[in-house]
């Protein structure tokens, strides 16, 4: 897991919202890019800058669009200057008020962003893509970032690295979280840490491959070997699917610091020292894989727990999904719909006590909001625009 360090340096300071754009037609797959929604980490920035004349050399069979996120805080080399940009999107934002008169410098980003993924989203009508390209403050191998959803599953099943579900049940307003709301694919890839020159290639072949598996362009035999070789060399032995089971959320002015040496997908044992927060030491509770430990100084998550998922149990809640068993639950009692979409669950929350957790998730319910009295879940594959997507290549 060992990476070569060198000095990233910060782009161009006259950074556009959009970098690259090239429009196919409206039925032709479409891929859309996000670089940069945290300012930080701009691999995916500097990956794109050496794709460009490649980029107008190719034959493009598709779409393609690569916007830059977070602008003032990719200015700056941090994470954001007000808010995280990928913790401010909600369900409801294509039919709430039009975000404006705020003193909070994301909002401008997110106004813009939302104008042009709703521009794209209502003209394309083939497949439709969405990836974002993050690293991590940890050293890391690259690997990606999904909602639980089966359309996600199945396009992401076909790259050489690390696949982790469910981490939206623990964050709240991701980016990604909303589009898959949407119905469309959408996925993060953490191409390495901040500062690694790896993360660049990296980025560089994730990207390359997408476009290639996505439809947008074929890409030489052996230029897509290569890719795919840089990836699943340094991926190897790590190459599963993984499901977040913890996560450590800081408070406000905590004072955490991460004990030093942990890496992504580090397996550590019960009882191992993990951090510092408020002059008490955090321990590991049983043996267990840490993930994206914190080691940065603006963030809200300090750590994570994963583990790996047997594959049958993937072919166990895909086959669930598929027969929409899920509908037995609103026969339930204290259990009912939503609304008239049947995209989600209201549940009591005396009844939820004595429902398990893995009951939802296998069944393809994630999303978990709560209000007073209930306990409100969400379920992705009912969202899904499954007839949009070719899935020719994969069996999860």
């Amino acid at each position: 897991m060992s990476e070569t360090k060198s000095t990233i340096l910060p782009v161009a300071k006259d950074i556009n919202r959009v970098i690259y754009e090239h429009y196919e037609s409206a039925e032709a797959p479409c891929v859309v890019v996000f670089c940069g929604v945290h300012g930080n980490e701009q691999a995916g920035l500097k990956a794109v800058a050496r794709m460009k004349d490649a980029l107008r050399a190719a034959n493009f069979k598709g779409s393609l669009y690569i916007l830059s996120g977070n602008i003032p805080a990719i200015r700056r080399g941090q994470r954001f200057i007000d808010k995280d940009l990928n913790r401010v999107w909600s369900r409801n934002l294509f039919s709430g008020p039009v975000l404006g008169g705020t003193k909070v410098s994301e909002h401008k980003d997110r106004r813009e962003l939302l104008g042009i993924i709703s521009d794209i989203s209502n003209h394309v009508k083939g497949p439709l893509y969405f990836i974002d390209i993050h690293t991590t403050s940890a050293a890391s191998i690259p690997f990606i970032t999904i909602d639980d959803a089966l359309i996600n599953r199945r396009f992401t099943s076909v790259f050489p690295v690390p696949v982790v579900l469910g981490i939206e049940e623990y964050l709240r307003g991701a980016l990604l979280s909303f589009i898959n709301q949407l119905g469309f694919v959408s996925l993060g890839f953490e191409a390495g840490s901040h500062d690694a020159e790896q993360s660049v290639l990296n980025a560089e072949s994730f990207l390359w491959l997408v476009l290639d598996v996505a439809g947008v362009l074929e890409l030489p035999e052996g230029v897509g070997v290569a890719h795919r070789k840089r990836l699943a060399d340094i991926t190897r032995g790590y190459q599963n699917f993984y499901e977040v089971t913890f996560r450590y959320a800081l408070k406000p002015d905590e004072g955490f610091k991460m004990f030093p040496g942990f890496q992504n997908f580090q397996s550590i044992e019960e009882g191992a020292l993990l951090a510092e927060s408020k002059g008490q030491t955090l321990v590991a509770p049983e043996s267990t894989i840490i993930f994206m430990p914190l080691y940065q100084q603006q963030g809200e998550d300090g750590y994570f727990f994963v583990r790996k998922v047997p594959y049958p149990m993937l072919k166990l809640s895909a086959l669930f999904r598929l027969m929409k068993l899920d509908s037995l639950l609103a026969a339930l009692p204290g259990v009912e719909w939503i609304d008239s979409t049947k995209n989600g669950l209201r549940v009591d929350l005396k009844v939820a006590r004595f429902m398990a957790k893995s009951v939802f998730h296998l069944l393809g319910y994630r999303e978990v909001q709560e209000d007073k009295d209930h306990l409100l879940v969400y379920n992705r594959e009912r969202e899904s625009k499954k007839d949009r997507y070719p899935f020719r290549y994969s069996k999860h």
